[in-house]
């Protein structure tokens, strides 16, 4: 119940941080290809270190719950990748198996506030954990094994998981928005359009940067409004400098639409500068650069990518 559910709880509440920025499972799977590991490789402490060292990252986060009696003990430590050494360590109990998730709330802002972040930032991004996705566990878990599988397997298999994680939640709005990206990667616009309706009705039950993904995905597949999704992508990447994906849709759904290739190959480049292993990427920024007649840098931006085994 709690092992894949607590990792995007945690994934979900320290994104709300400008901050912060965490490495991406399809960046994670990208790297132990290069490690000679399976993708859907469980993550020890050992290569869990590994990936924090060739990604040039800051720390591995280690994650664990207990029971202590009755109740529940989460731990959370953070550890510098380089040399081993502990960083951070927070741990809060709950008296049930209902409050772990605030408890995680609370874990993740302790957490925020340790590693430099100021409190007037902590409390402008704190949408606790049960509203900012969902006050059910079970729905929580079905959530996190869909987009588990959607890397692994791709965007239909993950279909079933993010029905279940509705069917258990009706309000759970992050739910429905993957839902629609899932639907509308496979084809299936009419219900791309519903789901992404359905999630922008439900938008203030969503942490502050699914707010944007919703928001920019209903305009790109429910209303066509590219001039919209454009002013959310550019507010997007304003309150959160670390984000990639604000700017990987404006480079390859929005400007590219839009006819604007020198547009759409800046923020390609930024995209490829904050996540060197996002793949798609490469292919956006090449498709712009052939677009603009510039073809050997489309094939200088292909062959970096082919350097990178992506």
């Amino acid at each position: 119940m709690f092992d894949s559910t607590l990792r995007q709880g945690l994934v979900v509440q320290l994104e709300q941080s400008p901050f912060l920025s965490l490495i991406s499972d399809d960046r994670m799977q990208q790297v132990l290809k290069l490690m000679a590991k399976p993708t859907d490789a469980r993550l020890t402490p050992v290569i869990s270190r590994e990936i924090c060292e060739r990604t040039a990252s800051a720390a591995v986060l280690e994650g664990s719950i207990a029971s202590l009696g009755n109740d529940y003990l989460l731990t959370l430590r953070a550890k510098d990748c380089r040399s081993g050494d502990v960083l951070d360590e927070e741990q809060v109990q709950a008296a049930r198996k209902e409050d772990v998730l605030n408890a995680l709330s609370q874990i993740a802002i302790r957490f925020r506030t340790r590693v430099g972040e100021s409190l007037s930032t902590v409390k402008s991004h704190d949408i606790p954990l049960a509203e900012a996705t969902t006050p059910s566990l079970e729905a929580l878990r079905a959530y996190s094994v869909g987009w588990q599988v959607s890397f692994s397997s791709g965007s239909s298999a993950s279909v079933p998981f993010f029905q279940h994680a509705i069917e258990i939640d009706p309000n759970f709005a992050s739910a429905y928005a993957a839902l629609g990206r899932m639907n509308g990667d496979i084809g299936e616009t009419a219900l791309s359009a519903q789901n992404l309706r359905k999630a922008y009705e439900l938008r203030n039950r969503a942490s502050d940067q699914e707010k944007f993904f919703i928001s920019v995905n209903y305009e790109l597949q429910a209303t066509g409004n590219l001039e919209k999704a454009r002013q959310t992508c550019d507010l997007w990447a304003k309150a959160y400098p670390r984000a990639w994906l604000p700017h990987a849709l404006l480079s390859g759904a929005i400007y590219t639409s839009l006819g604007k290739y020198e547009r759409s190959v800046e923020n390609g480049k930024i995209a490829i500068g904050i996540d060197p292993d996002f793949s798609l990427g490469y292919a956006n920024l090449a498709l712009s650069y052939m677009a603009l007649e510039r073809l050997d840098e489309a094939e200088t931006t292909l062959q970096r990518a082919l350097d990178r085994k992506l």
